[in-house]
């Protein structure tokens, strides 16, 4: 315990005095691993009796969001923090001249971890940059069921599920520094989710290609 302590204490010490930060923000395409969620969704069609209910969107891949703070440890190494915002949604619907029923399944995840990163300059202006982010993933789903009879009556029903886990994400990215401090980064990451070993529904697994502005002081 105490040896960890100690090495605690030298990493914090090292952030505190290093000399420069970089901060990072980036948006990409995730491509997901929600088959489970999408089999769950597809089975819910089979339970409204006898009404003919489709399936309109069914958690498709959709873009995401990051931010991350980093202390270089020397010209080549970052070691920092992250956080990620990802979502995407289902809806099974049915309606005619009588009335509605519509289910939406509106998923969504906060990413909360450390990275750490090896750069490799290029020339002076290019930059190659290997990276490893892990942490743990907290995921929300909000499943919202309504029936609406025309000019009579409509039922809601409304319930959350919650889910934590942990992940791991390897990245590649090439950096282009267009001004002092200044980059544009593009970038392919893999993440693995624990969610893919449990058999969950909420399984955030897959590939991640990303576009970012980086901006060191």
């Amino acid at each position: 315990m105490k040896k960890l302590f100690l090495i605690l204490l030298s990493t914090l010490t090292t952030l505190v005095y290093s000399q420069t930060i970089r901060l990072t923000y980036e948006t990409g395409y995730g491509i997901y691993g929600l088959d489970n969620l999408k089999r769950y969704q597809e089975s819910l069609t089979h339970q409204v009796n006898e009404l003919a209910v489709k399936m309109i969107a069914q958690f498709p891949d959709y873009f995401n969001h990051s931010a991350s703070i980093g202390f270089y440890l020397d010209k080549n190494v970052i070691f920092g923090f992250n956080t990620s915002f990802l979502s995407t949604g289902g809806r099974n619907q049915i309606s005619d001249y009588s009335g509605e029923y519509k289910l939406d399944m509106l998923l969504h995840a906060y990413q909360f971890g450390i990275e750490s990163e090896y750069i490799y300059n290029v020339d002076s202006k290019w930059d190659m940059n290997f990276n490893i982010k892990m942490g743990i993933v907290s995921s929300t789903i909000n499943i919202n069921e309504s029936v609406t009879i025309y000019d009579l009556d409509s039922i809601t029903n409304t319930q959350s599920v919650h889910q934590g886990g942990v992940f791991i994400e390897p990245n590649i990215n090439l950096s282009y520094n267009i001004y002092k401090g200044i980059a544009l980064k593009a970038g392919l990451g893999l993440n693995l989710n624990t969610a893919t070993f449990q058999g969950s529904m909420l399984d955030w697994t897959g590939i991640r290609p990303r576009l970012g502005i980086s901006y060191s002081l």
